[in-house]
């Protein structure tokens, strides 16, 4: 149950917002529109035939047609009623789809439907386009190319690359100046300073960056080991986050989280 589930959200919620990087650059693709059509035709038909078809191997494999079919009529939240496809744009193994789709909600014919306009991230594997699962939403930015800001989203590349080499050098002090204001005040410079690190960061790679306005999002991918004595032969961890920045006259600062201070 737990396993359909993961599958069966990830069609629900492939028009999840994602966040943008700098480094991609504006590709068309008539592959991924004939896909996303059939893809739509088959979701306003509720044909889970077709719909079988679009989830990853790894999720076919493990369950079967008629199990994926049955679930589906059971569980869908949404009766998609009418699509239209809009923009479509592809950066490599990615690719974006503008679409406005009316649904509404099953079971409950007094909710008038709803008319929703999002974008729908895919990505392509063994040469087809298939929809990015909804627990992979983070892994990529949700605005193709054309839509997003390069050089903000450059600048904002280059201030979190130097926030992350800070942290590998364990240069705290530096650290702490690319706080945002907000956090600087509730926590002095001295406090930061006697925070010990959880862990010891050993490399990074800035994955993305989205701009919106003077917000900010960085998907980081690091290697990490904690920081202990006892553990320093530990190899190095992969570990990914999503961070908040925000543009202050002109200035990029990592974001804290309120709860955090």
């Amino acid at each position: 149950m737990k396993k359909l589930l993961a599958i069966f959200a990830g069609f629900c919620l492939t028009l999840m917002s994602l966040h943008g990087a700098p480094a991609y650059s504006a590709q068309s693709d008539q592959g991924l529109r004939e896909r996303a059509q059939t893809f739509w035709d088959a979701r306003v038909r509720e044909d889970w035939a077709v719909l079988y078809q679009y989830l990853p191997g790894a999720d076919r494999s493990q369950t079967g047609l008629d199990e994926f079919a049955a679930f589906s009529k059971k569980n869908t939240p949404f009766r998609y009623l009418s699509f239209e496809l809009g923009h479509t744009e592809t950066a490599g193994d990615l690719g974006w789809v503008k679409v406005v789709s009316t649904a509404q909600v099953t079971g409950v014919s007094q909710v008038p439907p709803r008319k929703t306009e999002s974008w729908q991230l895919w990505e392509k594997i063994g040469g087809n386009w298939f929809p990015l699962p909804a627990k992979r939403l983070e892994e990529a930015p949700s605005r193709p190319p054309s839509m997003r800001p390069a050089s903000d989203e450059a600048a904002l590349t280059k201030r979190a690359n130097e926030f992350w080499e800070a942290k590998e050098k364990e240069q705290w002090g530096l650290l702490y100046g690319y706080c945002d204001p907000e956090f600087r005040k509730a926590v002095s410079q001295e406090e930061f300073l006697q925070k010990k690190a959880r862990y010891v960061y050993v490399a990074h790679a800035v994955d993305w960056a989205e701009v919106t306005g003077d917000r900010g999002k960085v998907r980081v991918t690091c290697l990490v080991r904690p920081n202990d004595p006892y553990l320093s032969k530990v190899e190095p961890a992969d570990d990914s986050s999503v961070e908040d920045w925000v543009k202050i006259d002109g200035v990029w600062y990592r974001s804290i989280p309120k709860s955090s201070l």
